[in-house]
């Protein structure tokens, strides 16, 4: 559960930081300063729904498989920094 808190904080620091320098270049549009905005939240808060699902999954009785939710937050990053990459060769 720290972990996930730490992470979801870190998680926080790369997309203000990465989003704030594509947005001060302004070169992008609307839709995608829109994109970047809402990772500020959606990151960090994929952290702490995977930290809540698994607790909730093992007072619940649930298996060792229920760790595997501690991955959304890693495929969402993936996913943003697939974004981000794209937005850099791109944008």
């Amino acid at each position: 559960m720290f972990g996930q808190l730490l992470l979801a904080y870190l998680l926080f620091m790369l997309v203000a930081f990465s989003g704030g320098g594509l947005a001060s270049g302004g070169s992008l549009r609307p839709r995608q300063l829109r994109l970047l905005n809402l990772s500020i939240f959606a990151l960090p808060g994929a952290c702490l729904c995977s930290a809540l699902i698994v607790l909730v999954l093992q007072l619940s009785g649930a298996g060792a498989g229920a760790y595997a939710w501690h991955a959304l937050p890693l495929v969402a990053t993936v996913l943003y920094l697939g974004y981000l990459r794209w937005l850099i060769r791109h944008g």
